[in-house]
């Protein structure tokens, strides 16, 4: 590809813009106005969701926080960062004497612990999420999940003076919303695509209520973010755009498939009464894993699309996802590819047809 780049004429504008990006990466401050230098997103500490429904689900927590830092991401003027035992400011804290290794072999569930480690950790807010309820009825099949949560200012509940935290922290957010999957008649399938469904939802809601959105108006859309970030997502499309021009062997406009990057193996279609389920088995690889990407065609495969509700939504440990979104007497084709986080994508791999009855 680099050759294919040197010797095409786009090489001098190719150049330039990378080295503009680069050269803003390294040194914002020269070439964005001073409020926007100093950064004006607020940086929020996400603990761990923890599960209190009963529900037997060992993956909801996991997934739920996943899908409560994508949403809450989108939040204006928020950026949002997972917290880790592993990551390493966490692990560099604890050697500084920041943080107790005492503290980190136990869930963050307290606000008090949850601000200190927000502190140490130099987060503007933290937040600390439950699942309080997962209701599951069977006829007609639907999911529903109740998720409380409460956000917190860092410096606005330490004391100045002593650097304690207040005994009693004052929220400066707070949130109860339920979130649903669809209402499916005469679904007999797994219940795992509806939670799925369920907890984005959830996720979504709790998103637009620290974006301003009434918790009662949490169905609609939520808010996005809407700063000047959209200036490097110009540039980055402007660079890949004259990238694509110059090698034009990419896999269908998305990336081409890296040699490294192992894709994962589809099982079987499943057909069901108002959908299909696509099951497969995660790549033999130790790369880390991004997401999954999966695609259908209505004609045989000449065009492919991605499968409604799946673009950007299933997450590394999915194995399962559910397309509601079809015509009885229609075929189908489907096929997957799995996204990694530093090789990019692996080839597709389809499933079998499949006709969806009339």
């Amino acid at each position: 590809m680099m050759t294919a780049i040197r010797s095409s004429k786009l090489v001098g504008p190719v150049s330039i813009m990378l080295t503009t990006m680069m050269l803003a990466l390294v040194a914002p401050t020269s070439l964005l106005p001073v409020a926007e230098a100093q950064g004006q997103n607020r940086l929020l500490l996400l603990f761990p969701v923890i599960d209190q429904s009963g529900s037997g689900n060992a993956d909801i927590a996991s997934r739920m926080t996943d899908y409560l830092q994508m949403s809450m991401n989108e939040v204006a003027n928020l950026t949002v960062t997972e917290f880790s035992r592993t990551n390493p400011l966490v692990l560099r804290a604890v050697e500084e004497g920041q943080i107790r290794a005492l503290d980190l072999e136990t869930a963050v569930t307290d606000p008090i612990s949850a601000i200190q480690m927000g502190y140490a950790l130099k987060a503007d807010e933290v937040c600390l999420a439950t699942i309080a309820a997962v209701d599951t009825s069977e006829d007609p099949a639907k999911v529903e999940i109740l998720l409380n949560g409460s956000c917190y200012d860092v410096m606005a509940n330490i004391d100045q003076a002593t650097m304690q935290v207040a005994e009693t922290p004052a929220p400066s957010n707070t949130f109860g919303v339920s979130g649903s999957s669809a209402v499916r008649e005469g679904y007999t399938g797994s219940t795992e695509p509806l939670m799925r469904e369920a907890t984005r939802s959830a996720a979504r809601a709790a998103a637009a209520v620290l974006g301003g959105v009434p918790a009662e108006d949490t169905q609609q859309e939520r808010p996005r973010k809407d700063d000047r970030s959209w200036r490097w997502v110009v540039a980055a499309a402007v660079v890949v755009g004259l990238l694509v021009a110059a090698n034009s062997g990419d896999d269908d406009g998305n990336g081409a498939p890296s040699a490294q990057a192992v894709p994962p193996v589809p099982l079987r279609l499943e057909i069901e009464t108002s959908g299909i389920e696509l099951f497969w088995a995660p790549p033999n690889s130790t790369l880390t894993l991004l997401r999954y990407d999966l695609q259908r065609s209505t004609d045989n495969g000449a065009t492919w699309n991605a499968v409604p509700g799946s673009q950007g939504t299933v997450l590394p440990d999915d194995t399962v996802f559910a397309d509601f979104n079809v015509v009885r007497g229609q075929s189908y084709r489907y096929r997957i590819r799995a996204q990694y986080t530093t090789t990019g994508p692996s080839q597709w791999v389809e499933f079998d047809a499949v006709l969806f009855p009339g």
